[in-house]
């Protein structure tokens, strides 16, 4: 006799199946969107204010290639834009004046709302965006051609880059070439997934790596992704050989579990992380791993299972992006416990708990200071930063020397102008802050 139950039980489980895979996809869309707008409201717009003190810099490019989908009701009004657009377009061929702007991607309407907010600020300053949207077509990524391909892909029409800001109809490995030929010596932010579509060779992050302007690295790794290009890589030696040319070492081969189904340890993540953090850091000197955040549920906040590679040459950076990441988890940690019924509590228990932590900087600052006799305060504060990154803001650090110059415990020899911070500036009881001209001058320990 038939089993209808059975049959009733395997089509829920393949409806269940369904809703489960279309639910993660839609929490990774969540997540890439308010990964994108942190990035570009906390960090970029940090970074581009350090640039506007320099006069050399009048533009500063973001290079998008993280990929995922924008939410529906984003893609619904860049639909409505774009029939708009196409209205305006047979306006045009018939000799009427066009009204309406060209439609953005809704990805880049952030950027061009952060740029018009940093003219408005200073100097004439310019933010470019450009979003790369994998290969046209549906079709699958590819890479540039080679040898006798390359010949016969030489007539083809060449990729179109953006005067200002756009999208392109690309991949990173195959727009890198006319991408960093636009760009020139202008400073960029490359926000790229190294895994997607297609694993990156090491001649697609050489350019990057050996670029003299001004360049900053956002690399997104998804443990998810990570792990099934490690499981692809023990059964098929293309994937294998791909992904040792982009780690430079196959000691990932011992890291990868024999079980299918077991997920990735937490020490071969960590691994695997710093391999490819260390091809880079030959290049650049100041690299973080950045843990991400999400809400889990009230008053909680989880580490959610991506990794944020972080990668300058310039201090500058390193603190707009050492600021961002302390904001936003601070700022999630307080949005997870506003509204509850003990949240006055809370809000005591970090006060007392970020108070204690700003204690224990005061006692490192004063060990290593001691200990190392640093001269030049940026110098200290970017080491205190590295080794603690993420946890105290900018303002913590230089509030910290102001303490210990204020009690005696360092002297400063003034060179030069005398910088203040915080809302004290501008009275009286504003205390400067050491800059690079001025040296700090530690007593020996009583």
């Amino acid at each position: 006799m038939h089993d209808l139950w059975a049959d009733v039980d395997q089509e829920y489980s393949q409806v269940a199946a369904h809703a489960e895979t279309r639910a993660r996809s839609l929490r990774q869309g969540d997540l890439l969107t308010s990964l994108r707008f942190w990035l570009q409201e906390e960090y970029l717009a940090g970074y581009c204010r350090a640039l506007q003190q320099n006069p050399l810099y009048r533009r500063c490019y973001w290079i998008d290639a993280l990929g995922g989908e924008p939410p529906r009701v984003e893609q619904a009004a860049r639909r409505e834009a774009s029939l708009e657009e196409g209205v305006s377009s047979r306006e045009r061929s018939t000799g009427r004046r066009r009204t309406h702007p060209q439609p953005q991607h809704p990805w880049l309407q952030a950027l061009h709302t952060l740029s018009t907010r940093l003219v408005a600020e200073g100097r004439s300053f310019a933010l470019y965006g450009l979003l790369l949207t994998g290969s046209g077509g549906g079709r699958s990524a590819t890479r540039p051609a080679s040898g006798l391909n390359a010949s016969l892909s030489s007539h083809r029409p060449q990729l179109a880059i953006p005067r200002d800001s756009g999208s392109i109809a690309a991949s990173w490995p195959e727009a890198a070439t006319a991408i960093l030929q636009a760009l020139d010596q202008a400073p960029a932010v490359f926000a790229l997934n190294p895994l997607a579509p297609v694993i990156f060779r090491y001649e697609d992050l050489e350019p990057l790596l050996l670029r003299a302007a001004p360049t900053e690295l956002c690399l997104l790794i998804m443990h998810r992704q990570l792990e099934s290009r490690l499981r692809a890589a023990r059964r098929h030696e293309q994937q294998a050989a791909a992904l040792l040319n982009l780690l430079r070492s196959d000691r990932w081969r011992a890291l990868v579990p024999h079980d299918e189904a077991a997920p990735l340890s937490a020490e071969a993540l960590a691994e695997l992380l710093d391999l490819l953090l260390s091809q880079i850091q030959r290049h650049f000197p100041l690299v973080q791993r950045i843990a991400l955040p999400r809400p889990s549920g009230p008053a909680h906040i989880e580490t959610a299972p991506y990794t944020l590679l972080f990668a300058t040459r310039r201090q500058d950076s390193l603190l707009a992006m050492n600021d961002a990441v302390c904001t936003y988890w601070r700022r999630l940690e307080e949005q997870s416990q506003a509204n509850l019924l003990g949240s006055a509590w809370f809000q005591a228990r970090r006060e007392e708990r970020r108070a204690a932590a700003r204690e224990q900087l005061y006692q490192r600052t004063l060990q290593t200071g001691r200990a190392l006799r640093s001269r030049r305060w940026p110098d200290l504060r970017q080491q205190l930063i590295s080794s603690t990154f993420g946890q105290f803001t900018q303002a913590e650090h230089d509030a910290v020397i102001q303490r210990l110059l204020r009690e005696g415990q360092v002297r400063c020899e003034w060179r030069g102008s005398r910088p203040v911070q915080g809302p004290a500036q501008g009275s009286e009881s504003a205390e400067p802050i050491p800059g690079p001209d001025d040296l700090l001058i530690w007593p020996a320990a009583r």
